[in-house]
């Protein structure tokens, strides 16, 4: 069986299995276990089955299933197609990231019956607010006649034409409407609910095509593909009329609209949904908080400025074509007057978030931002286990294996004086073989951030030392950051690759994804990983222009 299914379909299990044998967990003390010899063996071929797989044998463009919107998008989606920021799935209930960690995968965008009332209420809400508003009523029928009317507003809302029959359907319940008393603006608001309420709006559910054979994404749902993946929202009327005249298959193409897009306010989204998810700072206020009682400081704006700080470097950094590194070391932030006293920067007054120069390196990249300090602590003290497990989980997609089952957590303060200190215990927890391993990649990297509190504010007079498996030593943060790009640069480009490829695809990424991974990583790795560059690659890519339907469904299109 081994033979037949390739070890990386499985290689988070795998790399946990040889990490088992190497500390002697498997098998079980009460079954027949190798000896050292035969333990080097196995590990040494798993090793090799992992990371030696030639990746061309299974390259595949991966299937999209239809997926509903994601709340984010719904809101943006509205607000391009009204022209009012109403945020009315602000009301629906939560999506889930799973395992991808991004809000908008296919994998868990489910559509339930908690979902139908809500979508019913927001269309009401929007289109009623739209008529209202005579500036954006007359926006959206701008005196033209009704059947023009319908048709432009059903073009944008399904993200292409409507069919002929989806038209009469419309213009059949508008006279309906009419004949029942309301007048052309009641009878024209209440289909522009049904509109809003129909699956070719609330889904995105790409073309099907020949079943099992790779073939070019459909012209507006490449479209759809691009809008969505930069600006979290619906194509704009640009890239339908590209659609229209069958340009979205041209490299060129391509490239000149991730360009202007890129351009657009609206791909503030990849700072605000795609960074956020990505490294979990979306969390710092919603999930992570101080009580406000104990910690008056701890406001409400003040945790948004450390999201938005965050936010706003990630997509400078896009803008900007910054190399990767910057993302690790930068001597800019973003900072308000409050955020900036709290990280005791003067000189800085207001509400808005501006781009600052900063002369100490405590602050240049994301490993100095309080939004991620936080997201990596506990709620009343700092984590070396948790940010060290961060830094090589969520930055450079190397995670270590999850402890052994029987191993006791950590306690901090009490037990003897010799190792009363949380370093001190960790080092005592290192001296476990089965601990070791792992420990040893996680908690020098955790150390090296300890001059940053729960929350992100600067303190001195901590232990800062960090020292990697292969000798090298290094402290404090600035240590780390040098440590990092020295030596794990291709490891963070690797990871933000797949990070983005599996947000602009909206699914969970597949083990032949691995493929493009490196192809990509391999035409960046010599200019440094640049990030706008990287979001080209990305919108260019073999899995991002090309699908294949499954066998399982059949050979129809969607309506």
């Amino acid at each position: 069986a081994l033979s037949r299914r390739p070890l990386v379909r499985d290689r988070p299990l795998w790399e946990n299995v040889a990490e088992r044998i190497r500390n002697g967990d498997m098998p079980p003390k009460n079954k027949d276990r190798p000896d050292d010899e035969e333990s080097l063996r196995l590990r040494k071929w798993i090793s090799n089955e992992v990371n030696l797989f030639d990746y061309s044998q299974v390259k595949a463009p991966g299937h999209v299933p239809a997926r509903r919107l994601s709340r984010e998008e719904y809101n943006r989606t509205i607000r391009d197609l009204i022209g009012l920021d109403l945020r009315p799935a602000d009301q629906f209930p939560m999506d889930f990231t799973g395992t991808s960690g991004f809000s908008n995968s296919a994998n868990t965008l489910f559509l339930h019956t908690a979902h139908l009332d809500r979508y019913m209420s927001a269309a009401e809400t929007v289109i009623d607010a739209a008529q209202k508003d005579k500036s954006v009523w007359s926006r959206l029928t701008d005196n033209e006649n009704v059947k023009q009317s319908l048709r432009r507003f059903a073009r944008l809302a399904f993200r292409r034409p409507p069919t002929d029959k989806e038209m009469d359907s419309y213009l059949s319940h508008y006279q309906t409407q009419k004949t029942k008393g309301k007048n052309d603006k009641e009878a024209l608001g209440t289909v522009m609910k049904v509109i809003l309420v129909s699956p070719n709006f609330l889904l995105k559910a790409e073309q099907l095509s020949s079943v099992g054979k790779d073939t070019r994404v459909g012209q507006y749902d490449m479209a759809s593909r691009l809008s969505y993946f930069l600006w979290a929202s619906a194509p704009d009327q640009e890239l339908l009329s590209l659609a229209d005249k069958k340009q979205l298959h041209d490299t060129k193409t391509i490239r000149d609209q991730i360009l202007r897009m890129l351009k657009d306010s609206r791909s503030e989204s990849l700072g605000r949904i795609f960074a956020s998810e990505w490294l979990s700072t979306d969390d710092v206020g919603p999930r992570i908080r101080k009580d406000p009682i104990d910690n008056p400081w701890c406001t409400e704006t003040l945790m948004a400025a450390m999201r938005e700080e965050t936010s706003l470097f990630f997509h400078s950094l896009v803008m900007k074509n910054d190399p990767i590194e910057r993302l690790i070391d930068s001597n800019y932030t973003f900072l308000n007057a409050e955020l900036a006293e709290y990280y005791r920067v003067p000189n800085i007054e207001g509400k808005h978030m501006r781009r600052v120069k900063i002369n100490t390196r405590q602050r240049g990249g994301i490993l100095g931002h309080a939004s991620v300090l936080a997201t990596t602590s506990f709620p009343h003290r700092t984590s070396p286990v948790l940010r060290g497990t961060w830094i090589l989980t969520t930055l450079l997609g190397t995670p270590p294996p999850p402890p052994p089952p029987d191993v006791p957590e950590i306690e901090v303060g009490g037990g003897r004086r010799a190792v009363s200190t949380l370093r001190e215990k960790l080092e005592v927890h290192r001296d476990s073989k089965r601990c070791a391993g792992c420990h040893s990649q996680i908690d020098p990297l955790g150390f090296a951030l300890e001059n940053y509190s729960e929350f992100g504010r600067w303190r001195n007079g901590v232990d800062n030392r960090g020292e990697l498996p292969d000798g090298a030593r290094f402290r404090g943060p600035q240590g780390l950051k040098m440590a990092l790009i020295d030596t794990r640069l291709d490891d963070l480009g690797k990871q933000l690759i797949r990070k983005m490829l599996s947000y602009a695809l909206g699914r969970q990424l597949e083990y032949y994804d691995e493929a493009v991974v490196r192809e990509i990583a391999e035409r960046l790795k010599g200019s440094g990983y640049p990030l706008k560059d990287m979001v080209l690659e990305i919108g260019l890519s073999y899995p991002f222009t090309t699908k294949r339907v499954p066998a399982e469904l059949s050979n129809k299109t969607n309506s």
